[in-house]
C-alpha cells in the first residue's frame, strides 16, 4: 500500500470512529444503553421479535435480553407469547415508549435528517453507494478470509 492511502485509510478508520463516537450519544442523551435505545429503534420501525433484533444489531441474544429487561423495567415495552408458541414473544412499545419514541428518538433522528437535508442530492447518493461498496468488499474479504481459516471460524461465519 503506498504511503498516501495508508494515511487515507487512517484518516477513514480515525473519521469512522468518530461518527461511531457521534452515535453513541445518542443513547445517552435519551438516558439509555446503545443497546436499548437501538433495540427501540428496531420495534418502532416493526422488528418485533428478540431473533429478529438480535439480527438485525448483530448482538447476543443475551444483551438483547438484557436490555429488554431494563426497558419493560422503564415501562416501554410489553412483550405477549405467540398463542401457536409461547417461546416466541412479541415486543410491542407501550403507551409511555410510543411516546418516549416520539419525544427522544425522534428528536435525535430529527438532528439526523436536518444533517443529511445539509448534503446536495449527488453527495448523498455518492456517501450511500461508496459506503454499501465498502461495506460489500470488506465483507466479501473477510468470509474469504475465514474460509481459508479452519479454527473458530464459526463465530465470524454467523455474523457474516
Amino acid at each position: 500500500m503506498k504511503e498516501s492511502d495508508s494515511e487515507k485509510l487512517k484518516l477513514f478508520r480515525e473519521t469512522y470512529k468518530d461518527l461511531e463516537g457521534i452515535y453513541d450519544i445518542f443513547p445517552k442523551l435519551c438516558g439509555l444503553s446503545g443497546t436499548e435505545y437501538w433495540a427501540l429503534t428496531m420495534i418502532n420501525e416493526g422488528i418485533t421479535t428478540q431473533h429478529g433484533i438480535c439480527e438485525r444489531l448483530t448482538l447476543s441474544r443475551q444483551t438483547v435480553n438484557s436490555a429488554f429487561r431494563q426497558l419493560r423495567k422503564k415501562g416501554l415495552i410489553r412483550l405477549e407469547a405467540l398463542d401457536d408458541n409461547l417461546r416466541v414473544k412479541h415486543i410491542y412499545l407501550t403507551e409511555a415508549g410510543k411516546d418516549f419514541v416520539e419525544k427522544e428518538l425522534q428528536y435525535m433522528h430529527g438532528l439526523e435528517q436536518a444533517v443529511w437535508q445539509m448534503f446536495e442530492d449527488n453527495e448523498k447518493d455518492e456517501l450511500v453507494r461508496l459506503l454499501d461498496k465498502y461495506k460489500t468488499l470488506l465483507l466479501k474479504k473477510l468470509k474469504d478470509y475465514k474460509k481459508n481459516e479452519t479454527d473458530s471460524s464459526e463465530d465470524l461465519q454467523s455474523q457474516l
